[in-house]
């Protein structure tokens, strides 16, 4: 998990476009999803990320635990909204 926030992180600071497997309630996956990360939440015990989701063309919620995989592409966006995630 430490290792997904540290990818989300350095993409967001890089303003590069993140890649997640993310698996929904049901068990299912739409397979890779192509994000732009913008900030972070804390609903109670479901730490989750906000990001524009390129292919549904809008911002979408991902709980962290549900995201099994995350990779930095090399493809850069230009924020939409303010990017809140620090990196530390």
């Amino acid at each position: 998990m430490p290792d997904i926030i540290n990818t989300i992180k350095q993409a967001a600071h890089e303003r590069k476009v993140l890649k997640i497997i993310y698996i929904e309630k049901d068990g299912t996956s739409e397979g890779w999803r192509y994000v732009e990360p913008y900030s972070f939440t804390d609903g109670g015990n479901e730490e989750a990320l906000f990001a524009w989701d390129r292919d549904k063309n809008g911002i979408r919620r991902f709980i962290i635990n549900r995201i099994s995989e995350a990779e930095i592409t090399s493809q850069d966006f230009t924020p939409r909204y303010n990017i809140e995630i620090k990196w530390i």
